[in-house]
C-alpha cells in the first residue's frame, strides 16, 4: 500500500477506537463524581472542602413546595447566577419533584425571587424568551438569598454513604416570609410485601407532617423569622 493509502487504513481503524476511549471515559467521569473538573487545584478553600465533603455521593432528589399564597414567574440562581430552577406558578398542593444528577450541583447559595403576573421571561442566549431563563420585569414580590450545601450535616451524608440505596432529598420551600431550606434521606429497605421507602434523618427550616393510614399522627413545622418553631397544618 501507499503511504497515503496506508494512513487512511489505519485513521479508519483508530476512529472507532479513539471514540470509544471518550465514550468510556465520560460515563466514567459522570458515574464518579471525585474524577470531574471540580477536583482541581485552583479551586476556593469553599469549593475543595464541599467535594470532600459530599464525596461519594451521587444524584438525589429535589422537592419543591410552597406555603402560603401562590408563587408566580419563580427564578432560583445559584452562586455563578446560574438558572438553577424555575417556575410559571407555583402553589400549595402543586408541589415540584424532580432529581439532580450529582450532589455537587447543589447550589452553595440559592438567590430566589417570586414576581408579579406582568414579569416576562428572561431572553435566552440566542436572544429568545423562554421560562427556562427565569423571570424579569414586573415587581419583585419575594428576594431571599439562602445557604444551601454547607448546611447539610455531615451525619446525614455518611448515613447515605453506608447505605448504598439511599438518596439525598433536597427540599426547597418558599414562604411568604422566605426560602426555606430543608432535607432527609429517602432510605431504601426490605418490608413485608416487597421493597420499599421512608424518609428518615430530617432536618432543617421546615418539616411535613407524618401521616399514617391518611391520617396526621405528627405535625408539621417551619422556623419563623424569630427563630420560633411553629406547627403547621400541611397535609402534603
Amino acid at each position: 500500500m501507499s503511504r497515503l493509502t496506508t494512513l487512511v487504513y489505519y485513521r479508519r481503524q483508530f476512529l472507532p477506537i479513539l471514540l470509544l476511549i471518550f465514550l468510556v471515559s465520560g460515563v466514567y467521569i459522570f458515574l464518579n463524581p471525585e474524577a470531574r473538573p471540580w477536583n482541581v487545584s485552583n479551586l476556593m478553600p469553599e469549593e475543595k472542602m464541599l467535594i470532600h465533603k459530599y464525596r461519594g455521593i451521587r444524584g438525589g432528589a429535589l422537592y419543591i413546595s410552597v406555603v402560603g399564597e401562590d408563587k408566580n414567574n419563580v427564578t432560583m440562581l445559584n452562586q455563578n447566577g446560574e438558572v438553577w430552577s424555575f417556575a410559571t406558578s407555583l402553589g400549595e398542593g402543586g408541589d415540584s419533584y424532580s432529581s439532580y444528577p450529582s450532589a455537587m450541583s447543589i447550589p452553595r447559595k440559592l438567590h430566589v425571587t417570586w414576581r408579579t403576573d406582568d414579569a416576562e421571561p428572561r431572553k435566552n442566549r440566542n436572544g429568545l424568551r423562554e421560562p427556562s431563563s427565569g423571570f424579569e420585569g414586573g415587581t419583585i414580590l419575594g428576594d431571599y438569598t439562602v445557604q444551601v450545601a454547607s448546611r447539610i450535616p455531615d451525619e446525614v451524608l455518611d448515613f447515605i454513604r453506608k447505605n448504598g440505596s439511599s438518596l439525598l432529598r433536597l427540599k426547597i420551600r418558599l414562604a411568604n416570609h422566605g426560602v426555606l431550606v430543608g432535607w432527609d434521606v429517602e432510605e431504601w429497605y426490605n418490608a413485608i410485601g416487597g421493597r420499599t421507602f421512608r424518609y428518615v434523618m430530617p432536618g432543617g427550616d421546615f418539616r411535613e407532617p407524618k401521616i399514617k393510614y391518611g391520617e396526621i399522627i405528627e405535625r408539621g413545622w417551619m422556623i419563623m423569622p424569630d427563630g420560633k418553631k411553629v406547627e403547621m397544618d400541611w397535609t402534603n
